[in-house]
């Protein structure tokens, strides 16, 4: 955690997204589904802090629920900018090229967008040897 000096919190590391993941994913309706299945501020507080609970318990650093909050920020809009980036060399249908999503950024798109997670597969799916698209899960 960030000293009071103003010197940066240290960044998370591959076990802390990976429980930051596991704790927002089955959580992920109330907390940016649908208005009749959201829940309301306070509750939302409650969850980011038991998820950033959960974080700490890795021991590596003393995470707050605001600190997880905003890296799944970045992490969800990472994911989308990186699956919008594919699709677009997809459909330029470059010879030879290769893409990856990291398995975390597949199951990112599987809940938080649907709609571009179900696009990558057909993507995957169509372009044949020409170009292919691996999703690693």
């Amino acid at each position: 955690m960030a000293a009071a000096t103003g010197e940066r919190a240290p960044a998370f590391t591959s076990e802390e997204l990976e429980k930051l993941v596991d704790g927002v994913l089955p959580q992920y309706a109330l907390l940016y589904g649908p208005p009749d299945q959201q829940v309301s501020a306070y509750q939302k507080i409650d969850i980011w802090r038991a998820i950033a609970k959960d974080v700490r318990t890795l021991g590596v650093h003393n995470r707050r629920g605001t600190h997880c909050r905003k890296r799944w920020e970045d992490i969800r809009r990472g994911s989308r900018k990186t699956a919008e980036a594919l699709l677009g060399m997809a459909s330029q249908r470059r010879r030879g090229a290769t893409c990856q999503l990291t398995p975390l950024m597949s199951r990112i798109l599987a809940v938080a967008y649907p709609d571009l997670d179900g696009r990558m597969r057909t993507s995957q799916q169509t372009q044949g040897a020409e170009y292919r698209h691996i999703l690693l899960s």
